[in-house]
């Protein structure tokens, strides 16, 4: 019998099957959370950019009405 060049060892297909599903439960909520995080970072942006209008187009407005 020829000797393999790899040096892996030979682990059981069970213990294979639950790291790969902890791994994709752990992706599945990682991904959802930043579906999440995403969305509500859009809205803070939103409002961020609004609150940092509003002064400025105040000023605008006094400005041509004088």
């Amino acid at each position: 019998m020829p000797n393999s060049k790899t040096h892996f060892a030979q682990v059981p297909l069970e213990v294979v099957r639950k790291i790969v599903e902890e791994q994709t439960d752990v992706n599945s909520e990682t991904e959802s959370c930043q579906g999440i995080d995403k969305e509500m970072l859009s809205e803070v942006l939103l409002e961020a950019e609004v609150k940092s209008i509003a002064p400025l187009v105040a000023l605008a407005r006094a400005e041509s009405s004088n």
